[in-house]
Parts: structure tokens; sequence; C-alpha cells
């Protein structure tokens, strides 16, 4: 074996030893690794070269690195992260809250429609029959003023407006009564009454005029005409005073 073998060797086993102080240096500690290390380190060729001063050998330092076993996961991650502890799930209890149902509004009810009353045929109410057999016409009269005489003159007709003689007429005033027929003195169906002294022209009187059955019978056969007086200057004649057959 050649020096330079040897000096191969005792560096291939210096590295080695170096390696494992490395190792080693955390329990034992970098001083008392080189104390130990000292008498193999100043090995070298069989003859040494003195030097004038000797260059302190440096003191190797061994640097531990750390290195985490890694956590094995569902996926295999790129670089190693620690494993978390689960957080264990919260289960939230929910919360019932009733909700009032919702009134159903009915539909409103039809307004039902009113079907037109079919009005019941009624028969024509019967006319009654007139009370008396002979009434008034209405508006007939004319007056006149006039106190030269003061007179009260009409006629007595049918339904057809033919003059109807015999009739009694009768005429009441301030407890006074007088009578005349139709026909009679007169033109045919007419009659009159001249029943004022020309003294009491300017008197105040009211006339009752009608047809009675008789002098003798004083059923009344028509309406009575009521004719206020207040003087000949406003009223001394009325005339065309008609009545006319009812029945």
């Amino acid at each position: 074996m050649t020096k330079q073998n040897v000096v191969n060797a005792v560096t291939a086993i210096v590295m080695v030893v170096l390696l494992i102080a490395s190792l080693v240096g955390c329990v034992v500690g970098p001083l008392m690794l080189a104390s130990s290390l000292a008498p193999i380190v100043g090995l070298g060729p069989e003859t040494a070269t003195p030097t004038a001063t000797r260059t302190p050998k440096p003191t190797f330092t061994p640097t531990v690195t750390y290195t985490p076993t890694p956590v094995h996961s569902p996926t295999p991650t790129p670089t190693d992260t620690p494993a978390e502890t689960p957080t264990p799930a919260v289960t939230e209890t929910p919360t019932f809250t009733p909700v009032p149902p919702t009134p159903t509004r009915r539909p409103a009810a039809p307004t039902p429609t009113r079907r037109p009353t079919t009005p019941t045929p009624r028969p024509p109410t019967p006319t009654s029959a007139p009370a008396y057999d002979f009434g008034y016409v209405q508006g007939s009269m004319r007056v006149f003023p006039n106190c030269g005489t003061v007179y009260f003159k009409g006629k007595i007709r049918g339904m057809g407006g033919e003059p109807v003689d015999g009739r009694t007429v009768r005429l009441r005033f301030a407890n006074n009564v007088t009578y005349k027929q139709s026909g009679v003195g007169e033109n045919p169906g007419e009659w009159g009454f001249s029943p004022l002294a020309p003294g009491m022209y300017h008197a105040h009187f009211t006339f009752l005029v009608d047809i009675v059955a008789s002098e003798t019978d004083p059923t009344p056969q028509s309406d009575t005409l009521t004719i206020p007086f207040t003087g000949c200057d406003n009223g001394g004649t009325h005339e065309n005073i008609v009545f006319e057959y009812a029945r």
C-alpha cells in the first residue's frame, strides 16, 4: 500500500468518523467530540514537515435539521403539512316558529237577480154608479154684472144633450125655498128664478141650486151647486147653469 493510498484511506475514515460524530454530537457535545477525535485527526503521513506556527484546526459543529414525519392523508401533498385536529361539526337545532294559517276568503255569494214581477192582470174597476140621476156640469155657468134685474137661469139635458122637461129645480137662500119645473114657461128643458126684490140687489147671500124629486118630495136628484152672491155689481146675472143626466 502506497503512502497516498494510506492518506486516502485515513481521509475516508475521518470523513466517516465526522459523519458519525455529527450524529453523536447532539448527545456528547462538540467539545468532547473534538477532544476525543484529536489523536485521530492528528494522523498524517509517516514523515510530517514541522511548521513554525501551528494553525488550529477548525472545530466542526454539526447542524441537526428536524424533519417531521408527514401525516398520511387521502391526497399525496407535495409539502409536508402538520395534521390538523378535526373540529366536531356543530349541529344546530332548528327552532320551529308556528306560522298562523292564512285565512281562506270565501267567495262572495252572488247577488240573486230579481226577476221582474209579472203584474197580475186585474179586472177593470167598475165605475160606481153616480149617487144622483143628474149632475152639475162644472164651468157651465156664466156670470155678468147686472143691477137692472137679478136672475138665475139654466137648463136640464139628457146624455145626448137633448132638453129634459118636467124636472123640479130647487133654489134656496136665507131660509127661503122656491121651485121651478124645467120646460114650464121657458124653452124646452130650461128654467129660471128672479128671487130678489130691487132693494136686495146689493145684499150678500149664498144661493143653493139642485134638482129634487118634487115640491112635496124634496129628495135630491142631483148634486148641489153653491153660488155666492155679493151684489149685483159683481154678478147680477147667472145663466147657462147646466145639469145633465148622469146614469
